[in-house]
């Protein structure tokens, strides 16, 4: 399905690669908290870090044991989980500058999660009319944007008409609405799809599931029509002995990938690695204890663009 937006002159959204001034990353005794200090450390050596913690003096000796510790910042605030993007404000350039528009979630447990972004983006005033969640939301040059069903379901919709006031608040003005992965828990489309520059565009594919291949088609042939003009780099997957883990849940910083390394043996690694380094980008594993769990580091982290 896709939903054509009248462009507006209020702003545009932010493509998927852009660069963030800083990620926020959540530091609590969660089980999966040593990925996250590993996913701290490593964004740091080229971005800002927005540490979200707890307990600021812990925070500050784990800063403190860093390599650039000049790079992070301290917030203290009460969170549900470490589950940060879904719940983060979507950036759009308007007029020479920056706005934030802040996803619903009306509904979903987790309400300190989302009373964090009040104090993480106090200039985010703005609320969408209808539930987003924005790991569900994946961003191209031009407004274009790409989301899973689950958007449909999760505001009891059965065609995505009613999204179009949403859709210019955020800036889109191609919206394309494709089957999510049926194995995958989140069936987000950060879990499916990528855009690494404006001409390019990473396609999770499978082929060990009918209807998974189906949706890797679905999302192949619904950008090769609205966009031709972008290349698609295929990068093979397939769920494994506990299910269907993304491996293009990565952190993309210019052409650095941060990708999740989930500790299973993964056949189709090789290929990815390969056709990422043939397109100029370089990857960086990260230990990802979150097997199982519907998400990856993408999901744990929530992007800040200052500038």
């Amino acid at each position: 399905m896709h939903l054509a937006v009248r462009p507006r002159p209020d702003g545009v959204i932010l493509p998927d690669y852009a660069f963030p001034d800083a990620i926020c990353v959540p530091w609590s005794d969660f089980t999966i908290r040593a990925t996250l200090e590993a996913l701290a450390g490593e964004i740091s050596r080229q971005a800002g870090v927005v540490l979200i913690c707890r307990d600021p003096d812990a925070a500050r000796r784990f800063v403190a044991g860093q390599a650039r510790p000049e790079h992070f910042g301290i917030v203290t605030g009460g969170f549900d989980s470490p589950w940060l993007r879904d719940h983060a404000p979507v950036a759009l350039r308007a007029e020479g500058r920056l706005r934030y528009v802040r996803p619903l979630r009306h509904g979903t447990p987790r309400e300190n999660d989302g009373r964090l972004f009040e104090t993480v983006f106090p200039a985010a005033e703005r609320i969408t009319p209808l539930n987003l969640a924005a790991g569900n939301l994946v961003t191209g040059s031009g407004g274009l944007a790409v989301s899973t069903d689950g958007i449909l379901e999760e505001n009891g919709l059965e065609d995505p008409g009613p999204l179009l006031p949403m859709a210019r608040m955020l800036g889109i003005h191609d919206w394309l609405i494709v089957p999510g992965f049926p194995d995958d828990l989140s069936r987000h489309s950060d879990c499916m799809l990528r855009f690494l520059g404006p001409d390019l565009a990473a396609i999770c594919l499978r082929d060990d599931d009918p209807e998974a291949r189906r949706a890797s088609d679905a999302c192949r042939d619904g950008l090769r029509k609205l966009r031709p003009e972008i290349r698609l780099l295929d990068l093979p997957a397939a769920a494994g002995p506990g299910g269907f883990n993304s491996p293009l849940n990565w952190i993309q910083l210019g052409q650095t990938l941060l990708l999740p390394d989930f500790g299973v043996e993964d056949p189709l690694a090789r290929t990815r690695t390969a056709r990422l380094r043939a397109a100029g980008f370089d990857g960086l594993s990260i230990p990802c204890a979150t097997s199982g769990l519907g998400g990856a580091l993408h999901c744990l982290t929530a992007s800040v663009f200052a500038s």
